[in-house]
C-alpha cells in the first residue's frame, strides 16, 4: 500500500523461531531530508488507518478458534501496529526536537 505514495518497504520474515514477526525495512540515503520522513510517516499513518478500516478474516478465524494459551499472529500483529501509532504520535507531537 506504501507503494501507491512513492516508497518501496520490503517486508521479511524472521527466523524459524520468529516466524510470526514480521519486519519492514527501511532505508533511508544520506540526502533524505526532514520533508521527506514527515511525508513518510504520515504515509504511514494512511496505510495504516486504510488497514484498520478493513475486515480481516484473521481476526474472525482467530475468534472462532478461541485462546490458547499463545498470541495469534493477528494478536501480534495488532500489537506492532499499536507500538507503531505510539511511536508515530510521538513523532508529531516532537516535531520540534527531531532532526
Amino acid at each position: 500500500m506504501l507503494r501507491r505514495f512513492g516508497w518501496i518497504v520490503p517486508a521479511y520474515t524472521m527466523p524459524a523461531d520468529a516466524q510470526h514477526v514480521t519486519v519492514l525495512r527501511v532505508v533511508i540515503r544520506e540526502d533524505f531530508s526532514r520533508t521527506l520522513a514527515e511525508r513518510l510517516v504520515l504515509d504511514i499513518t494512511k496505510v495504516l488507518h486504510e488497514l484498520d478500516s478493513m475486515p480481516s478474516k484473521l481476526l474472525a478465524a482467530a475468534q472462532q478458534n478461541g485462546k490458547n494459551g499463545k498470541k495469534t499472529e493477528m494478536e501480534t500483529q495488532r500489537e506492532v501496529a499499536t507500538y507503531w501509532k505510539k511511536f508515530v504520535s510521538n513523532i508529531k507531537t516532537n516535531r520540534n526536537k527531531i532532526c
